[in-house]
């Protein structure tokens, strides 16, 4: 199967599982972004929800479990949108939000310093963002790639914006990445033979238990992280 063969296989399982958790335990890589980013959503997830980049939906049923009201937002319409916009321009009025959640999103924004002051802007005084990037990754959704953050760079811009209290951890590292590869290529080519793609899913969550494991375990000082997650806050007083 071709390159563009096995990324149209991609689309078709992201599509499928988006909305499960089935869908993070496909590789290691989504495992270990949501064993980080789960502790913080159950901490500071409330209220009036906004996911700025909504995407498929893979977090909505996450984030409504914390949240009064949910509202999703992504540049393209889909199941999970309420509206459809830029998060570096947000068509949203000001201190609308208690929580604004945006995943794996900034490396597809041009500006994203423009983003965080957007996410900024329409958080309520003490309400919360949380927010995951990647610091080594694959290139993906070209040619709409353009940054990787070091929890440094990714600190700077928070505190720019206005955001104090900021909080980063890695999630994931070498081994995350390497396992990606592998569950992402049989999982994709296995997807539509039912017997198959069955057996392959039990192997594979083994596999990631596994890399998982080891990963939490070597190199703790996560130089090579995968993501980082990171919680800020909005001042109540301004």
């Amino acid at each position: 199967m071709s390159y563009q063969g096995i990324k149209e296989k991609g689309r078709a399982v992201s599509d499928h599982y988006a909305g499960t958790r089935e869908y993070f335990m496909l590789t290691p890589a989504g495992q270990t972004l949501l064993d980080g980013l789960l502790p913080l959503v159950e901490q500071y997830c409330s209220g009036r929800v906004l996911d700025a980049g909504a995407g498929r939906g893979a977090y909505r049923d996450i984030l409504k479990d914390f949240s009064q009201v949910y509202f999703g937002m992504d540049v393209s319409p889909s199941g999970a949108t309420s509206v459809v916009g830029d998060v570096q321009t947000l068509p949203l009025t000001n201190e609308s939000f208690d929580t604004v959640f945006c995943s794996q999103v900034l490396e597809h924004v041009p500006e994203p310093w423009s983003a965080i002051a957007e996410m900024y802007r329409v958080l309520n005084p003490g309400g919360y963002l949380i927010l995951t990037v990647p610091h080594i990754s694959w290139l993906h959704n070209e040619p709409h790639d353009y940054y990787r953050y070091t929890a440094h760079g990714l600190r700077f811009l928070l505190r720019k914006a206005g955001f104090e209290e900021i909080e980063i951890r890695p999630a994931g590292g070498l081994l995350s990445l390497f396992g990606h590869i592998f569950s992402t290529l049989w999982v994709n080519l296995s997807f539509g033979i039912p017997v198959v793609h069955s057996l392959v899913k039990l192997w594979n969550l083994l596999w990631v238990k596994v890399l998982t494991w080891l990963d939490r375990h070597i190199e703790k000082k996560k130089l090579f992280a995968l993501n980082y997650v990171c919680v800020a806050r909005k001042p109540k007083e301004l």
